[in-house]
């Protein structure tokens, strides 16, 4: 490859800024033990059950989106939960970056 032929580059104006958002979710069992029960606590109203602890965050994250997508698409402030529940015992906390 030489320099007479440089690859195409995209300037910083021609690139657009991808919102970016921290969806925090606290995972837990349920009493039985059978269950895994999750709930976003930076947002309130979002929370799930299910039997592992993939689906649990498929649907917490699927759900953050879109509740946040729609504030944004409409120009209203997001509701955040600030600060946000801390984790109790025999919880645990995930991180999750959710792009729009």
């Amino acid at each position: 490859m030489s320099n007479q032929d440089p690859l195409p580059q995209l300037s910083e104006s021609d690139c657009a800024p991808v919102p970016v958002f921290n969806c925090q979710i606290i995972l837990s069992r349920d009493d039985s033990g059978q269950q895994i029960v999750g709930r976003v606590v930076n947002l309130a109203g979002i929370s799930t059950r299910g039997s592992t602890e993939r689906d649990v965050l498929m649907t917490l994250t699927r759900q953050f989106r879109d509740a946040v997508r729609q504030w944004t698409e409409d120009q209203q402030p997001i509701p955040w939960v600030d600060p946000p529940e801390q984790l109790g015992e025999a919880e645990q906390l995930r991180y999750v970056p959710i792009h729009l």
